[in-house]
């Protein structure tokens, strides 16, 4: 007869293998829905930020398939970047101007007639710097730009994605899930967006619409580059309201000449094709069942989610040892 460690040896193994089972056939089946695809031809998409980069990269890919995008861009030449592309219409204006944004709003629910697929909110701004020399207006400007304007934007226009049973997707980023040292005014609206998107998701759901989250890692696009050329303008900006500040005892300009090429090289040495991000945002538009979210790159799939999961004073031993030349602590 059995001894009863023994049975329970056999329960617990049996229990086990059942386990990996589930999981190998859960992940199979996620698999095989995510390869599953929705037409689009003729399904009107709304997609920000599109003078450049991602965004235009995205329009490009959705009039290929025959998508009729509507493109929202920051400067006119952005616009005309967008027609040429073949967006069906080009506004350009500022997303956090209310009254610009209600008017853009009305052209668009016309044109899609009250039925729209997809919302891509990819526009976005960066104000890099340490906390300690970066302005207070900054922490506003960034957040109008990168929450605020998401939140002006989508809510007009949610009957327009019930009626479609459609899509909204929201670009974040990796600082959405780990905030970096040197970018808080950024990382601080990411982490918004994420907080939104979780309510959103749930509140959309009982019309059919999805909700995803894109967090692309480093690519090659013009705001991804400057970043930290950008470091510049916040360290001037602070110069010039504090100029005897104690923040420059840590700070020093000769700090920031040495901070800034050195650490635009190991970024650009860093950097992947914008390609990882479009094709994911196309695929959250398309798929019969798109992900709750995307980490778009390698760095954001291997790096940064390491960072993510890891114990937090993991993370914040590492992200100390990102900070280099250290400031002067004296």
């Amino acid at each position: 007869m059995p001894s009863f460690a023994s049975t329970l040896f056999t329960i617990t193994g049996i229990a086990i293998w059942v386990l990996v089972a589930l999981f190998i056939a859960g992940k199979l089946s996620e698999a095989l829905q995510a390869r599953q695809q929705l037409p689009i031809s003729g399904h009107w998409v709304l997609i920000t930020g599109c003078d450049s980069g991602i965004g235009l990269g995205v329009v490009k890919q959705l009039v290929a398939a025959n998508a009729a995008v509507i493109a929202l861009t920051f400067t006119s030449e952005g616009a005309e970047k967008a027609r040429q592309a073949g967006a069906r219409l080009a506004l350009q204006l500022d997303l956090t101007d209310e009254q610009a944004v209600a008017a853009a709003v009305e052209q668009v629910k016309t044109a899609c007639a009250g039925r729209l697929w997809g919302l891509v909110h990819n526009a976005g701004a960066v104000l890099p710097g340490f906390i300690e020399y970066q302005p207070l207006e900054n922490f506003h400007r960034i957040m109008d730009i990168n929450f605020f304007a998401v939140t002006r934007l989508t809510q007009p226009l949610i009957p327009a994605l019930k009626a479609s049973h459609g899509r909204v997707v929201l670009i974040s980023s990796v600082d959405g899930i780990v905030s970096l040292p040197g970018n808080a005014p950024y990382d601080a609206s990411k982490f918004a967006i994420e907080a939104y998107a979780d309510a959103l998701r749930v509140e959309l759901s009982f019309w059919g619409v999805d909700v995803s989250v894109v967090n692309p890692s480093t690519m090659r696009t013009p705001l991804a580059l400057g970043f930290f050329e950008g470091h510049k303008k916040a360290w001037e900006q602070m110069d010039a309201q504090d100029p005897h500040g104690t923040w420059k005892q840590a700070y020093p300009r000769e700090w920031l000449d040495e901070y800034i090429p050195a650490n635009s090289q190991r970024l650009a040495s860093m950097a992947q094709s914008p390609q990882d991000a479009i094709d994911d945002i196309t695929h959250a538009l398309c798929a019969r069942t798109p992900k709750m979210r995307y980490l778009s790159g390698k760095l954001a799939k291997t790096l940064f989610y390491a960072l993510w999961k890891m114990p937090e004073r993991w993370s914040y031993l590492f992200k100390k040892g990102m900070v280099t030349p250290s400031p002067r602590a004296d």
